[in-house]
Protein backbone atom coordinates (compact mmCIF):
# COMPACT_ATOMS: atom_id res chain seq x y z
CA UNK A 1 0.00 0.00 0.00
CA UNK A 2 2.71 2.64 0.39
CA UNK A 3 4.88 1.85 -2.60
CA UNK A 4 1.06 2.26 -4.22
CA UNK A 5 -0.04 5.09 -3.22
CA UNK A 6 3.16 7.26 -4.65
CA UNK A 7 2.85 5.55 -8.24
CA UNK A 8 -1.13 6.26 -8.29
CA UNK A 9 -0.65 9.93 -7.20
CA UNK A 10 2.28 10.48 -10.01
CA UNK A 11 0.19 9.13 -12.20
CA UNK A 12 -2.60 11.60 -12.25
CA UNK A 13 -0.27 13.88 -12.39
CA UNK A 14 0.04 16.59 -15.62
CA UNK A 15 2.41 19.78 -16.69
CA UNK A 16 0.68 22.30 -17.90
CA UNK A 17 2.91 25.04 -19.61
CA UNK A 18 1.69 28.74 -19.74
CA UNK A 19 3.39 30.27 -22.76
CA UNK A 20 2.82 33.79 -24.25
CA UNK A 21 1.03 33.65 -27.74
CA UNK A 22 3.45 36.31 -29.24
CA UNK A 23 6.87 38.11 -28.50
CA UNK A 24 7.30 41.31 -29.92
CA UNK A 25 10.75 42.07 -30.47
CA UNK A 26 11.48 46.19 -30.64
CA UNK A 27 13.49 47.58 -33.67
CA UNK A 28 15.93 48.68 -31.02
CA UNK A 29 16.59 48.52 -27.61
CA UNK A 30 15.18 45.04 -25.71
CA UNK A 31 12.66 43.09 -25.63
CA UNK A 32 10.46 42.40 -21.63
CA UNK A 33 10.73 39.42 -19.88
CA UNK A 34 9.72 35.78 -21.80
CA UNK A 35 6.88 35.28 -19.82
CA UNK A 36 7.01 31.23 -19.20
CA UNK A 37 5.00 29.26 -16.55
CA UNK A 38 4.78 25.91 -15.62
CA UNK A 39 1.81 23.73 -13.41
CA UNK A 40 2.08 20.68 -12.20
CA UNK A 41 -1.74 19.36 -12.18
CA UNK A 42 -3.35 17.28 -10.48
CA UNK A 43 -0.82 16.54 -7.82
CA UNK A 44 3.58 16.80 -7.54
CA UNK A 45 5.90 16.62 -10.73
CA UNK A 46 9.61 15.96 -9.90
CA UNK A 47 12.82 16.34 -12.06
CA UNK A 48 10.99 19.04 -13.72
CA UNK A 49 13.21 20.32 -16.59
CA UNK A 50 12.02 22.91 -19.61
CA UNK A 51 14.37 23.40 -22.70
CA UNK A 52 13.75 26.69 -24.52
CA UNK A 53 14.33 26.82 -28.51
CA UNK A 54 14.91 30.62 -30.34
CA UNK A 55 17.30 29.12 -32.76
CA UNK A 56 14.76 30.54 -35.55
CA UNK A 57 15.78 34.08 -34.91
CA UNK A 58 19.54 33.46 -35.19
CA UNK A 59 20.99 36.57 -36.70
CA UNK A 60 17.73 38.74 -36.08
CA UNK A 61 18.07 38.59 -32.07
CA UNK A 62 20.35 37.88 -29.29
CA UNK A 63 19.33 36.42 -25.71
CA UNK A 64 20.26 38.04 -22.42
CA UNK A 65 19.65 34.95 -19.69
CA UNK A 66 18.20 35.99 -16.70
CA UNK A 67 16.88 33.97 -13.66
CA UNK A 68 18.61 30.08 -12.90
CA UNK A 69 17.93 28.98 -16.43
CA UNK A 70 21.63 27.95 -18.61
CA UNK A 71 22.53 27.75 -21.65
CA UNK A 72 22.70 25.04 -24.14
CA UNK A 73 23.89 26.60 -27.51
CA UNK A 74 23.14 29.55 -29.07
CA UNK A 75 19.59 31.28 -28.06
CA UNK A 76 19.06 27.86 -26.77
CA UNK A 77 18.47 27.74 -22.43
CA UNK A 78 17.50 25.12 -20.33
CA UNK A 79 15.82 25.70 -16.68
CA UNK A 80 15.99 23.21 -14.24
CA UNK A 81 12.65 23.26 -11.97
CA UNK A 82 12.84 20.63 -9.87
CA UNK A 83 10.53 19.41 -7.68
CA UNK A 84 7.28 20.97 -8.54
CA UNK A 85 4.16 22.00 -6.81
CA UNK A 86 1.59 24.07 -7.72
CA UNK A 87 2.69 26.71 -10.36
CA UNK A 88 5.78 28.19 -10.84
CA UNK A 89 7.09 30.94 -12.98
CA UNK A 90 10.38 30.81 -14.75
CA UNK A 91 11.17 34.20 -17.29
CA UNK A 92 13.99 32.83 -18.56
CA UNK A 93 15.37 35.07 -20.75
CA UNK A 94 14.48 38.46 -22.72
CA UNK A 95 15.37 39.49 -26.66
CA UNK A 96 17.43 42.23 -28.46
CA UNK A 97 17.10 42.60 -32.26
CA UNK A 98 20.53 42.84 -33.72
CA UNK A 99 21.79 45.01 -36.34
CA UNK A 100 20.63 42.59 -39.27
CA UNK A 101 16.90 42.48 -37.83
CA UNK A 102 14.04 44.23 -39.95
CA UNK A 103 11.06 45.38 -38.90
CA UNK A 104 8.76 42.51 -40.22
CA UNK A 105 10.79 39.39 -39.60
CA UNK A 106 9.18 36.26 -37.73
CA UNK A 107 10.52 33.78 -35.78
CA UNK A 108 9.50 31.70 -32.85
CA UNK A 109 9.87 30.10 -29.42
CA UNK A 110 9.89 26.75 -28.89
CA UNK A 111 9.28 24.90 -25.52
CA UNK A 112 9.90 21.15 -24.08
CA UNK A 113 8.81 20.11 -20.57
CA UNK A 114 9.50 16.73 -18.83
CA UNK A 115 9.54 15.05 -15.53
CA UNK A 116 10.29 11.84 -14.08
CA UNK A 117 6.88 11.14 -13.59
CA UNK A 118 4.75 13.19 -15.62
CA UNK A 119 3.80 13.15 -19.63
CA UNK A 120 6.58 15.50 -21.33
CA UNK A 121 4.35 18.82 -22.83
CA UNK A 122 5.29 21.45 -25.70
CA UNK A 123 4.22 25.03 -26.59
CA UNK A 124 5.24 28.05 -28.75
CA UNK A 125 5.53 31.73 -28.62
CA UNK A 126 5.35 33.03 -32.34
CA UNK A 127 8.07 35.86 -32.73
CA UNK A 128 7.77 39.33 -34.62
CA UNK A 129 10.35 41.86 -34.91
CA UNK A 130 8.76 45.21 -34.69
CA UNK A 131 4.95 45.34 -33.21
CA UNK A 132 2.59 47.49 -31.67
CA UNK A 133 3.59 48.95 -29.46
CA UNK A 134 1.23 51.14 -26.87
CA UNK A 135 2.07 54.01 -24.73
CA UNK A 136 -0.08 55.17 -21.73
CA UNK A 137 -1.36 58.55 -21.19
CA UNK A 138 -0.88 60.10 -17.54
CA UNK A 139 -3.32 60.61 -15.02
CA UNK A 140 -3.51 63.83 -14.12
CA UNK A 141 -2.91 64.88 -10.15
CA UNK A 142 -6.39 65.46 -8.05
CA UNK A 143 -6.08 67.47 -5.28
CA UNK A 144 -8.64 68.73 -2.46
CA UNK A 145 -11.14 64.98 -2.47
CA UNK A 146 -13.23 64.96 0.65
CA UNK A 147 -12.61 61.93 2.72
CA UNK A 148 -15.00 59.13 1.89
CA UNK A 149 -15.97 60.87 -1.51
CA UNK A 150 -15.97 59.55 -5.17
CA UNK A 151 -13.56 60.52 -7.88
CA UNK A 152 -13.05 59.41 -11.48
CA UNK A 153 -10.29 58.05 -13.24
CA UNK A 154 -10.17 57.53 -17.42
CA UNK A 155 -6.82 55.12 -18.82
CA UNK A 156 -6.38 56.24 -22.80
CA UNK A 157 -3.62 54.66 -24.75
CA UNK A 158 -2.24 54.71 -28.38
CA UNK A 159 -0.32 52.48 -30.49
CA UNK A 160 2.84 54.22 -31.50
CA UNK A 161 4.33 50.96 -33.26
CA UNK A 162 4.22 49.66 -36.87
CA UNK A 163 1.50 46.91 -36.66
CA UNK A 164 -1.72 46.52 -35.16
CA UNK A 165 -3.18 45.30 -32.01
CA UNK A 166 -4.73 43.01 -34.02
CA UNK A 167 -6.68 41.14 -31.64
CA UNK A 168 -7.07 43.71 -28.82
CA UNK A 169 -5.25 44.72 -25.77
CA UNK A 170 -5.19 44.09 -21.83
CA UNK A 171 -5.95 46.88 -19.44
CA UNK A 172 -4.40 46.08 -15.76
CA UNK A 173 -5.37 48.94 -13.17
CA UNK A 174 -3.60 48.41 -9.50
CA UNK A 175 -3.57 51.43 -6.80
CA UNK A 176 -2.42 52.43 -3.54
CA UNK A 177 -4.20 52.02 -0.31
CA UNK A 178 -6.93 53.91 0.63
CA UNK A 179 -8.96 53.81 -2.50
CA UNK A 180 -11.92 51.15 -3.39
CA UNK A 181 -12.86 50.86 -7.02
CA UNK A 182 -15.99 49.94 -8.22
CA UNK A 183 -16.71 46.82 -9.57
CA UNK A 184 -19.12 48.31 -12.27
CA UNK A 185 -17.78 46.32 -15.57
CA UNK A 186 -18.55 42.83 -16.52
CA UNK A 187 -15.77 42.62 -18.46
CA UNK A 188 -13.51 43.25 -16.05
CA UNK A 189 -12.03 41.37 -12.96
CA UNK A 190 -11.54 42.41 -9.50
CA UNK A 191 -9.14 41.72 -6.85
CA UNK A 192 -10.77 40.20 -3.76
CA UNK A 193 -9.37 42.86 -1.39
CA UNK A 194 -10.85 46.16 -3.39
CA UNK A 195 -8.33 48.47 -3.39
CA UNK A 196 -6.23 45.82 -5.22
CA UNK A 197 -7.22 46.73 -8.79
CA UNK A 198 -8.70 44.83 -11.94
CA UNK A 199 -7.73 43.59 -15.20
CA UNK A 200 -10.33 44.50 -18.23
CA UNK A 201 -9.94 42.90 -22.29
CA UNK A 202 -10.97 44.89 -25.05
CA UNK A 203 -11.63 42.99 -28.77
CA UNK A 204 -10.98 46.08 -30.16
CA UNK A 205 -8.04 45.88 -33.25
CA UNK A 206 -5.92 48.80 -32.27
CA UNK A 207 -4.02 49.60 -35.68
CA UNK A 208 -0.76 52.18 -35.56
CA UNK A 209 -1.29 55.65 -34.59
CA UNK A 210 -4.80 55.05 -33.38
CA UNK A 211 -5.60 56.25 -30.08
CA UNK A 212 -8.72 54.91 -27.79
CA UNK A 213 -9.96 55.90 -24.19
CA UNK A 214 -11.91 53.73 -21.97
CA UNK A 215 -15.87 54.97 -22.65
CA UNK A 216 -16.58 55.25 -18.96
CA UNK A 217 -14.35 56.78 -16.37
CA UNK A 218 -13.44 54.14 -13.31
CA UNK A 219 -14.86 55.24 -10.50
CA UNK A 220 -12.90 55.38 -7.04
CA UNK A 221 -14.14 55.97 -3.46
CA UNK A 222 -11.35 57.45 -1.23
CA UNK A 223 -11.16 55.71 2.50
CA UNK A 224 -11.77 58.22 5.27
CA UNK A 225 -8.18 58.25 6.52
CA UNK A 226 -6.67 58.50 3.75
CA UNK A 227 -4.40 61.35 2.64
CA UNK A 228 -1.84 60.86 -0.18
CA UNK A 229 -2.04 58.20 -3.07
CA UNK A 230 -1.86 57.22 -6.97
CA UNK A 231 -3.66 54.80 -9.39
CA UNK A 232 -2.08 53.33 -12.48
CA UNK A 233 -2.51 51.18 -15.27
CA UNK A 234 -0.41 49.74 -17.97
CA UNK A 235 -1.76 48.72 -21.44
CA UNK A 236 -0.54 45.33 -23.57
CA UNK A 237 -1.53 43.61 -26.56
CA UNK A 238 -3.74 40.16 -26.29
CA UNK A 239 -1.08 37.44 -26.79
CA UNK A 240 1.71 39.47 -25.85
CA UNK A 241 4.03 39.83 -23.34
CA UNK A 242 2.23 40.85 -19.44
CA UNK A 243 3.57 42.60 -16.77
CA UNK A 244 5.90 40.46 -14.55
CA UNK A 245 3.84 40.27 -11.64
CA UNK A 246 0.00 39.76 -13.76
CA UNK A 247 -1.88 36.48 -12.76
CA UNK A 248 -5.49 36.54 -13.43
CA UNK A 249 -6.14 34.42 -10.71
CA UNK A 250 -5.30 37.02 -8.17
CA UNK A 251 -8.69 38.88 -9.65
CA UNK A 252 -11.81 36.40 -9.14
CA UNK A 253 -14.45 38.91 -9.17
CA UNK A 254 -16.64 39.62 -12.26
CA UNK A 255 -18.10 43.00 -12.35
CA UNK A 256 -21.94 43.09 -13.15
CA UNK A 257 -22.73 46.26 -14.63
CA UNK A 258 -22.22 47.26 -18.58
CA UNK A 259 -18.82 46.17 -20.11
CA UNK A 260 -16.28 48.52 -20.37
CA UNK A 261 -14.91 49.60 -24.07
CA UNK A 262 -13.23 51.73 -25.73
CA UNK A 263 -14.05 54.85 -27.93
CA UNK A 264 -11.37 56.72 -30.84
CA UNK A 265 -9.72 59.81 -29.38
CA UNK A 266 -6.85 61.96 -31.18
CA UNK A 267 -3.42 60.87 -30.78
CA UNK A 268 -0.66 63.38 -29.93
CA UNK A 269 2.60 64.23 -27.54
CA UNK A 270 0.07 63.47 -24.49
CA UNK A 271 0.76 59.56 -24.84
CA UNK A 272 3.89 59.33 -23.02
CA UNK A 273 3.84 55.48 -21.43
CA UNK A 274 3.33 56.44 -17.89
CA UNK A 275 -0.36 55.92 -16.72
CA UNK A 276 -0.14 57.07 -13.25
CA UNK A 277 -1.24 59.71 -11.38
CA UNK A 278 -1.31 60.84 -7.70
CA UNK A 279 -4.45 62.33 -5.54
CA UNK A 280 -4.42 64.24 -2.36
CA UNK A 281 -7.63 64.24 0.10
CA UNK A 282 -8.65 66.97 2.70
CA UNK A 283 -8.07 64.78 5.34
CA UNK A 284 -5.41 66.29 8.07
CA UNK A 285 -3.18 64.28 10.75
CA UNK A 286 -2.65 65.61 14.32
CA UNK A 287 1.23 65.58 14.94
CA UNK A 288 2.20 65.97 18.66
CA UNK A 289 5.39 67.05 19.65
CA UNK A 290 7.08 64.52 22.29
CA UNK A 291 9.17 66.07 24.79
CA UNK A 292 11.31 64.50 28.07
CA UNK A 293 12.96 65.77 31.24
CA UNK A 294 16.71 65.70 31.50
CA UNK A 295 16.97 64.50 35.35
CA UNK A 296 20.82 63.98 36.97
CA UNK A 297 23.24 65.24 38.60
CA UNK A 298 25.60 67.46 37.31
CA UNK A 299 28.36 66.19 35.38
CA UNK A 300 26.03 62.78 34.53
CA UNK A 301 25.39 61.91 30.90
CA UNK A 302 21.82 60.10 30.67
CA UNK A 303 19.56 59.24 28.02
CA UNK A 304 16.44 60.62 26.77
CA UNK A 305 13.80 59.99 24.22
CA UNK A 306 12.34 62.77 21.96
CA UNK A 307 9.90 62.55 18.54
CA UNK A 308 6.05 63.21 17.02
CA UNK A 309 3.12 61.10 17.61
CA UNK A 310 0.87 61.12 14.45
CA UNK A 311 -2.74 61.74 16.30
CA UNK A 312 -4.92 61.07 13.67
CA UNK A 313 -7.19 61.39 12.11
CA UNK A 314 -5.21 60.91 8.95
CA UNK A 315 -2.84 58.19 8.01
CA UNK A 316 0.32 59.40 6.34
CA UNK A 317 0.85 56.67 3.55
CA UNK A 318 3.69 57.86 1.06
CA UNK A 319 4.94 54.81 0.67
CA UNK A 320 5.76 53.85 -3.22
CA UNK A 321 6.13 57.91 -3.94
CA UNK A 322 8.80 60.18 -4.16
CA UNK A 323 9.05 60.73 -0.37
CA UNK A 324 11.72 59.63 2.36
CA UNK A 325 9.87 61.20 5.16
CA UNK A 326 6.59 62.07 6.53
CA UNK A 327 7.66 65.54 8.34
CA UNK A 328 10.85 66.38 10.85
CA UNK A 329 10.99 67.47 14.43
CA UNK A 330 13.68 70.05 15.73
CA UNK A 331 15.47 69.46 18.70
CA UNK A 332 16.87 72.21 21.01
CA UNK A 333 18.42 70.64 24.02
CA UNK A 334 18.17 73.13 27.19
CA UNK A 335 20.69 75.67 28.33
CA UNK A 336 22.94 74.31 30.61
CA UNK A 337 23.20 71.16 28.73
CA UNK A 338 24.84 69.76 25.79
CA UNK A 339 24.14 66.79 23.49
CA UNK A 340 26.72 64.07 23.21
CA UNK A 341 25.14 61.53 21.55
CA UNK A 342 26.13 62.04 18.14
CA UNK A 343 27.63 59.00 16.77
CA UNK A 344 31.09 59.62 14.84
CA UNK A 345 31.87 58.72 11.01
CA UNK A 346 31.05 55.11 10.40
CA UNK A 347 29.16 54.37 13.77
CA UNK A 348 25.60 54.80 12.31
CA UNK A 349 23.80 52.20 10.17
CA UNK A 350 23.33 48.18 10.28
CA UNK A 351 24.16 46.58 13.06
CA UNK A 352 24.71 49.97 15.15
CA UNK A 353 21.89 52.22 15.89
CA UNK A 354 20.73 54.51 12.83
CA UNK A 355 20.99 58.45 13.69
CA UNK A 356 18.10 60.32 11.90
CA UNK A 357 19.47 63.83 12.71
CA UNK A 358 21.53 66.40 11.79
CA UNK A 359 23.92 67.59 11.73
CA UNK A 360 25.78 64.33 12.82
CA UNK A 361 27.47 65.57 15.91
CA UNK A 362 27.87 66.39 19.20
CA UNK A 363 27.10 69.90 20.80
CA UNK A 364 24.71 71.38 17.87
CA UNK A 365 22.79 74.12 18.87
CA UNK A 366 19.88 72.66 17.79
CA UNK A 367 18.90 69.26 15.54
CA UNK A 368 16.51 68.47 12.45
CA UNK A 369 15.31 65.00 13.00
CA UNK A 370 13.27 62.76 10.30
CA UNK A 371 10.08 61.53 10.75
CA UNK A 372 11.68 58.46 8.67
CA UNK A 373 8.22 56.84 8.53
CA UNK A 374 6.59 56.59 5.48
CA UNK A 375 3.56 54.73 7.22
CA UNK A 376 2.60 56.89 9.78
CA UNK A 377 -0.45 55.57 11.06
CA UNK A 378 -2.85 57.43 13.66
CA UNK A 379 -1.25 56.13 17.30
CA UNK A 380 2.44 55.69 15.56
CA UNK A 381 4.89 57.55 17.13
CA UNK A 382 8.46 57.89 15.66
CA UNK A 383 11.75 58.71 18.27
CA UNK A 384 14.88 59.55 18.54
CA UNK A 385 17.21 59.00 21.61
CA UNK A 386 19.77 61.64 22.69
CA UNK A 387 22.37 61.62 24.92
CA UNK A 388 22.43 64.57 27.21
CA UNK A 389 25.59 65.44 29.33
CA UNK A 390 24.49 68.22 32.33
CA UNK A 391 26.98 70.81 32.25
CA UNK A 392 25.32 72.99 35.26
CA UNK A 393 22.26 74.15 36.53
CA UNK A 394 20.30 76.92 35.06
CA UNK A 395 17.21 77.90 37.04
CA UNK A 396 14.45 77.42 34.45
CA UNK A 397 16.30 76.22 31.52
CA UNK A 398 13.71 74.53 29.12
CA UNK A 399 14.43 73.35 25.82
CA UNK A 400 11.99 72.42 23.30
CA UNK A 401 10.62 69.43 20.24
CA UNK A 402 8.82 71.54 17.47
CA UNK A 403 7.09 68.77 14.94
CA UNK A 404 7.30 70.38 11.42
CA UNK A 405 5.45 69.45 8.02
CA UNK A 406 7.13 67.64 5.12
CA UNK A 407 6.56 70.83 2.60
CA UNK A 408 6.02 68.36 -0.15
CA UNK A 409 3.37 66.53 1.38
CA UNK A 410 1.75 68.56 4.38
CA UNK A 411 -0.23 67.09 7.19
CA UNK A 412 -2.49 69.87 7.08
CA UNK A 413 -2.64 70.11 10.69
CA UNK A 414 -5.35 72.11 12.53
CA UNK A 415 -4.08 71.69 16.20
CA UNK A 416 -0.78 73.38 16.49
CA UNK A 417 -1.43 73.90 20.45
CA UNK A 418 0.69 70.70 20.68
CA UNK A 419 3.31 71.11 17.69
CA UNK A 420 5.88 71.69 20.25
CA UNK A 421 6.69 70.07 23.53
CA UNK A 422 9.07 71.03 26.56
CA UNK A 423 12.35 69.62 27.20
CA UNK A 424 12.78 70.06 30.95
CA UNK A 425 15.54 70.00 33.10
CA UNK A 426 15.80 68.00 36.89
CA UNK A 427 19.23 68.93 38.44
CA UNK A 428 21.18 68.94 41.23
CA UNK A 429 24.22 70.69 42.09
CA UNK A 430 25.52 74.24 42.00
CA UNK A 431 23.29 76.57 40.41
CA UNK A 432 25.22 79.26 37.83
CA UNK A 433 24.62 83.01 37.69
CA UNK A 434 23.11 83.04 34.68
CA UNK A 435 19.64 84.21 33.96
CA UNK A 436 17.07 81.67 32.82
CA UNK A 437 17.25 81.48 29.03
CA UNK A 438 14.99 83.42 26.77
CA UNK A 439 13.37 83.03 23.59
CA UNK A 440 16.74 82.86 21.86
CA UNK A 441 17.19 78.94 23.57
CA UNK A 442 14.58 77.79 21.13
CA UNK A 443 11.03 77.85 20.66
CA UNK A 444 8.44 78.35 23.75
CA UNK A 445 7.33 75.30 25.01
CA UNK A 446 3.15 75.19 24.17
CA UNK A 447 2.52 71.59 25.22
CA UNK A 448 4.77 69.76 28.18
CA UNK A 449 5.11 65.88 27.51
CA UNK A 450 5.01 63.52 30.73
CA UNK A 451 8.40 63.49 32.15
CA UNK A 452 8.01 59.67 32.32
CA UNK A 453 9.08 58.72 29.12
CA UNK A 454 6.30 60.33 26.86
CA UNK A 455 8.49 60.17 23.99
CA UNK A 456 8.92 56.62 23.82
CA UNK A 457 5.44 55.44 22.36
CA UNK A 458 4.07 52.04 21.68
CA UNK A 459 1.99 52.18 18.37
CA UNK A 460 2.58 50.21 15.82
CA UNK A 461 5.42 51.48 13.63
CA UNK A 462 7.53 53.34 16.27
CA UNK A 463 10.80 53.26 17.53
CA UNK A 464 12.16 53.53 20.65
CA UNK A 465 15.18 53.97 22.30
CA UNK A 466 18.36 52.09 22.37
CA UNK A 467 22.22 51.51 22.34
CA UNK A 468 24.44 54.81 23.12
CA UNK A 469 24.70 56.98 20.24
CA UNK A 470 20.75 56.90 18.89
CA UNK A 471 18.24 55.00 17.83
CA UNK A 472 16.62 54.82 14.04
CA UNK A 473 13.39 55.32 13.14
CA UNK A 474 11.49 52.40 11.68
CA UNK A 475 11.89 51.50 8.04
CA UNK A 476 9.56 52.06 5.50
CA UNK A 477 7.23 49.09 5.04
CA UNK A 478 6.61 47.64 1.48
CA UNK A 479 3.89 46.71 0.25
CA UNK A 480 4.26 43.42 -1.33
CA UNK A 481 1.65 43.79 -4.14
CA UNK A 482 0.67 46.23 -6.02
CA UNK A 483 2.33 49.91 -5.43
CA UNK A 484 3.47 50.73 -8.44
CA UNK A 485 5.95 52.58 -10.53
CA UNK A 486 6.09 53.41 -14.44
CA UNK A 487 8.51 53.01 -16.38
CA UNK A 488 9.13 55.25 -19.46
CA UNK A 489 7.57 52.89 -22.93
CA UNK A 490 4.52 51.65 -21.21
CA UNK A 491 5.69 48.81 -19.17
CA UNK A 492 4.76 48.85 -15.52
CA UNK A 493 7.55 47.88 -12.92
CA UNK A 494 6.31 46.16 -10.16
CA UNK A 495 7.47 45.33 -6.86
CA UNK A 496 8.00 41.42 -7.66
CA UNK A 497 10.14 42.31 -10.74
CA UNK A 498 12.21 39.02 -11.83
CA UNK A 499 14.61 40.55 -14.11
CA UNK A 500 17.77 41.99 -12.62
CA UNK A 501 19.59 44.03 -14.56
CA UNK A 502 19.91 48.07 -14.93
CA UNK A 503 16.63 49.68 -15.93
CA UNK A 504 16.06 52.41 -19.03
CA UNK A 505 14.66 55.79 -17.55
CA UNK A 506 12.18 55.08 -14.50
Amino acid sequence: MALATPAAHAAATTLVLDAQENYYVPAKGEGPNLNLGITASGGDAHDVSVTVDASSLAGKATMEIIGDCASTGTLKVRCDVGPLSGREQIDPFFLKPTAAAKVGDTGAITYTATASDAATVTGTTHVLVGGPKLLSRPYPALKHIKPGAVFTRTPAFANTGTVPAGEGVMLLVQDSDGVRLARDHSNCHYADSPDAGAWCRFDTPVAPGAAYETDAALRYTAAEDTMYGYDSYVVWPVGGTAPDSFDPSDFPKTGTGAPLGLKSVASGSGFTGSGYGTFATTQHADYQALGDTVEGKVGETVSITLGVRNNGPGLMDLRWMDAEQSGTFVVTPPAGTTIVGAPGPGEQGDPGPLWNCTPGKAGAKSYTCDVRSTDFRPGDSVTQEFRVRIDRVVPGARGSVKALENPRYPNRDDDTANDTAAITVKATGPATSSPAPSASTGPTSTATASPSGAGAGTGNGTTTGGGLAATGTDGVMLRAGIAVLLAAGGTLVFLAARRSRPQGGR
